[in-house]
């Protein structure tokens, strides 16, 4: 109703602003209004009426929703007439602002015509003034030309009046008119207007009828809607509150359930811990004396092993320089019998020669006599018995020439024999300063390889150390992550708790909203803020349903994620138990023996290990040595078969002396010890050279050659002089 009011006031209040506007608009607009409003006027009181006895009809007693859908439609039906009748308002307004602007603008061009023809009539004043003044001053041509002009321009002047008269009376007339039209058609909007204010005055009484009406229904509604939100709210208070109270509680026992749990697990990490503690110390200690006890076993092991090496090593040495010098020192001693025995020969001989010289001396003094006497016969005779003595004499002559050569060969072959023994010895050094050199380099190898074992030993122990030591770090990260996981729930507890107070108050406030806005229904009926209400009440029931599942859905979380922690800690100690365990199964301590295979797994890892051969297993042998071996075999067989032979003398020193520039010109054959041994096949001399193979340390492999050489040939010398 106020705003009704207001809008007829609205349209009979003079205009505030101006716009330009054409008279053909204001035609145009002017037929529009004049067409539109009757029918409105006509029409609207009916539908309010009709409207009227409808909802009257319509609403019964008691409230229905097909009743406050009927409400709805009636109530948006009456918001649009009312939209309808703003608009024809608005028009109205429009129309008349128009015609106001039009009426202005008339009047402000009268006035400028007005002012125009006062300016034309002082201008012809002024005119008929100057020609008399003119003619009183000037007289003559002069002047005769001037009033000719002044009276040209006089008529031009009568003329413009003329005119300016005919369009004044155009104007006025048009004007009369105009003012008569829009006189008229202000009359008629008056009318118009007065009688859509008498049907809009009719339709607000209706109005006003029928909202007492439908206020006396609504109150109704309205008091039934309260005791129904009233007990509702009081349900759903109820139900809060018994929800609360069943969180409350199932809160504090899953918080004292978590303490218990959280307290036991505490006690059994400190246990242990405790216990992890002491056994690592214990088993620290046990290993840090095991390791001790072993690294002095070890280097006295190492010792007495590098001391037992040495030793053998020298007694092999020692055993070839006196197998050497046996073999040098038979050697001499063979040759001086060579030699004795060769000078007793050539003694026997020429004392022989000369006692048959001496008999045949006595014997050719005692028979000159009978050669004398014999005569000339006999002096043949005994021509030819001087002829084969000389003959006889330079027989032996030569060979005394021969055994002198032979004694020069011997001496030589004696020379060429010391210098063989000399090169051997400096050989023997050269190798025993090799086998020293290869010796320390091994001893350096060795010593080099203890201090990798050591410091690896060290890394590794180091390494052990550390996890050990990171243990205590883990259990603490595990503590406070159980400690930072109880903050998180107690933090998302808190913050739960907080929303659920929002949410609570929220609600509250929701529900103080509903009973306000239905105390401002009982003033003011429109029918949207039922609407409003129910959409509101419908959002309260699905946001408490919501609550409901955010509630059982925290709930599950909670309780799965609890489950989940506590699996993930149980792992967390049993993975934690199980890298003790295959830390002390790994570096567990057992006695390292020689000859046995169990070794640290540490150093396997690190592939150190420890040679060990036992007494029965078989070594690599020196192809080389052996070669050497059986070279020396074959001389010596050979020798002794030309010993054996006739004039085996001087063939076994031929031989030897063949056999020393053969040696010295070409020590190595590439396929000599297959030659030998294919010679050798059937030779007992096989199991004296077989026998002395095995090496006595399979570390080294060249001081072998000389003891095995040494003792073939020895074996082969005894023999040799044995069998001659």
């Amino acid at each position: 109703m106020s705003e009704l009011a207001d809008s007829s006031s609205l349209g009979l209040s003079p205009p505030s602003q101006l716009s330009n506007v054409t008279l053909e608009d204001l035609e145009l607009l002017l037929t529009e209004g004049l067409a539109s409003p009757e029918p409105l006027c006509v029409e609207t009181p009916e539908r309010y009426e009709c409207s009227g006895l409808v909802s009257s009809s319509l609403i019964p007693e008691h409230d229905t929703p097909k009743q406050r859908k009927l409400l709805e439609q009636w109530v948006a039906e009456l918001q649009a007439e009312v939209l309808r009748l703003r608009g024809h308002k608005d028009r109205c307004e429009h129309v008349t602002l128009g015609l106001l602007r039009e009426l202005l603008q008339v009047r402000a061009h009268v006035q400028q015509q007005a002012s125009e023809l006062h300016q034309l009539r002082q201008e012809v004043q002024q005119a008929a003034r100057s020609p008399k003044k003119e003619a009183l001053e000037l007289s003559g041509p002069q002047s005769q030309n001037q009033i000719k002009a002044l009276d040209k321009r006089l008529v031009e002047v009568r003329e413009a009046l003329t005119q300016i008269r005919r369009t004044q009376v155009l104007q006025d007339s048009e004007r009369k008119c105009t003012e008569q039209e829009i006189s008229l058609r202000v009359t008629k909007l008056t009318d118009l207007l007065r009688q859509e204010e008498q049907g809009r005055e009719a339709a607000c009484s209706t109005l006003q009828r029928n909202q007492e009406d439908t206020n006396q229904k609504v109150d109704r509604g309205l008091a039934k809607m309260q005791d129904q939100v009233t007990k509702f709210s009081e349900d759903l208070s109820i139900r809060f509150l018994k929800r609360e109270t069943k969180l409350c509680s199932f809160l504090q026992k899953c918080f004292m359930a978590m303490e218990q749990r959280m307290k036991s697990s505490e006690s059994t990490r400190l246990m242990a811990e405790s216990s992890l503690r002491e056994e690592l110390e214990s088993r620290w200690q046990k290993l840090h004396e095991l390791t001790e006890e072993r690294l002095r076993a070890l280097r006295t092991q190492r010792e007495q092993e590098e001391e037992g090496h040495l030793l053998e090593q020298c007694r092999g040495l020692d055993k070839a320089v006196v197998y050497l010098t046996k073999f040098v020192r038979q050697n001499q001693v063979s040759l001086n019998r060579v030699l004795l025995a060769e000078q007793k020969a050539r003694e026997a001989k020429v004392s022989l020669e000369e006692s048959q010289a001496g008999e045949l001396a006595t014997y050719v003094h005692e028979n000159l006599e009978a050669v004398q006497m014999a005569g000339k016969l006999a002096q043949q005779e005994t021509q030819g018995a001087l002829e084969l003595l000389q003959e006889k004499s330079q027989v032996l002559e030569g060979s005394v020439a021969g055994l002198d050569q032979k004694l020069k060969g011997l001496n030589d072959h004696c020379l060429a024999l010391s210098w063989k023994l000399d090169l051997q010895e400096r050989t023997v050094d050269l190798k025993l300063s090799q086998v020293q050199a290869a010796w320390e380099g091994v001893e350096r190898k060795s010593l080099q390889g203890l201090v990798q074992w050591l410091k690896e030993v060290s890394a590794h122990l180091q390494e052990v150390q550390e996890k050990v030591n990171s243990l205590p770090q883990q259990i603490e990260s595990v503590s406070n992550k159980c400690v930072l996981h109880q903050n998180d729930v107690d933090l998302k507890i808190s913050a739960e708790g907080k929303a659920r107070e929002f949410a609570v108050d929220a609600l509250r406030q929701e529900l103080a909203t509903v009973l306000m806005s239905v105390q401002f229904l009982k003033e003011e009926n429109p029918g949207r803020k039922i609407a409003e209400i129910q959409g509101q009440l419908a959002t309260f029931q699905k946001q408490i349903i919501k609550l409901e599942n955010s509630l059982q859905a925290n709930k599950t979380i909670q309780n799965l994620k609890f489950n989940n922690e506590t699996k993930l800690r149980t792992e967390e100690i049993a993975t934690l138990r199980e890298n003790m365990l295959s830390l002390w199964s790994e570096e567990g301590p057992w006695p390292l023996t020689l000859g046995s295979k169990r070794v640290f797994m540490s150093l396997v890892r690190q592939r150190f290990f420890i040679k060990d051969i036992a007494l029965g297993e078989l070594v690599s042998v020196n192809s080389w040595g052996v070669y050497q071996a059986v070279r020396w075999a074959a001389e010596s067989l050979g020798l002794l078969r030309v010993a054996a032979q006739p004039q085996g003398v001087a063939l076994w020193m031929s031989c030897v002396s063949g056999q020393v520039a053969s040696v010295e010109d070409s020590p190595l054959e590439l396929d000599g010890p297959a030659k030998t041994r294919s010679n050798l096949s059937d030779d007992p001399l096989e199991a004296c050279t077989q026998d002395h193979v095995s090496d006595p340390v399979p570390e080294i492999k060249t001081p072998v050659l000389v003891p095995v050489g040494a003792r073939v040939s020895c074996c082969l010398m005894e023999r040799l002089f044995h069998s001659s």
